[in-house]
């Protein structure tokens, strides 16, 4: 569960709605830090999961849920 509902910090639990794994993945957000890319800058995200540490950009990271209970029903609504 986030510690705030409107900010992504570092220690929040997340949870991705995977419809390539078609499961709910728990993520533990460990750090965030800005990336320069040829476009600019990027924020990334290192998740830890049971996939291991990921990295992710933060325009993935913002469509994940606060909740389990959250997540499984976006993760139905994506098997329809």
């Amino acid at each position: 569960m986030k510690k705030d509902k409107y900010k992504i910090q570092i220690g929040d639990l997340m949870f991705e709605a995977s419809k390539t794994y078609g499961k709910v993945i728990q993520h533990t957000i460990k750090d965030i830090y800005f990336e320069s890319y040829v476009t600019g800058y990027k924020t990334v995200v290192v998740t830890d999961s049971y996939l291991g540490i990921q990295h992710k950009y933060a325009s993935d990271v913002v469509n994940w849920f606060d909740s389990e209970k959250e997540a499984e029903k976006a993760l139905e609504e994506k098997r329809r």
